[in-house]
């Protein structure tokens, strides 16, 4: 089989660095018959030669044979706190939601009012801290502004 030996302006597939994908590039520079430099054709860039990366293979898999292992029980999950859902449902339970005041960032409101926000629904003010309030909605707790 007949093998070229490569010259300076030879064209070749290498990485270009600017272009971050594989294009013909230009031989500039060799050491040794090795490619160290070229320049792409497509943006006109120069820099060291980046080879194309060769396809990898995946490894064979090793099969094991499975040791006799006594299996531990799945710890079980305490739920003991109840879920966001639950928290709004009861604090809800009793309060008219139709006169709930209507949320606004320069609103003033207070802890166990009912507010109504256009995007969140029906929620409780659970806590104000100047000008934050903690509301607890159907969905989870959110963190709005008010005023002060």
């Amino acid at each position: 089989m007949y093998s070229r030996t490569r010259s300076a302006g030879d064209i070749l597939d290498a990485n270009c660095t600017r272009c971050r994908s594989l294009t013909n590039h230009t031989i500039v520079a060799l050491v040794d018959g090795r490619v160290v430099r070229v320049k792409c054709n497509t943006c006109g860039s120069e820099h060291n030669y980046h080879p194309p990366k060769e396809d990898k293979t995946p490894a064979a898999r090793r099969v094991t044979v499975p040791g006799v292992r006594k299996a531990s029980p799945a710890p079980v999950k305490k739920d003991t706190a109840p879920s966001f859902h639950e928290q709004w449902e009861t604090a809800m339970a009793g309060k008219d939601t139709t006169m709930a005041k209507v949320y606004g960032m320069e609103g003033r409101f207070s802890k166990g009012e009912p507010i109504s926000h256009q995007l969140f629904g029906i929620g409780m003010v659970t806590m104000v801290a100047g000008t934050k309030m903690q509301v607890l909605f159907r969905d989870g707790q959110k963190l709005l502004r008010c005023g002060k």
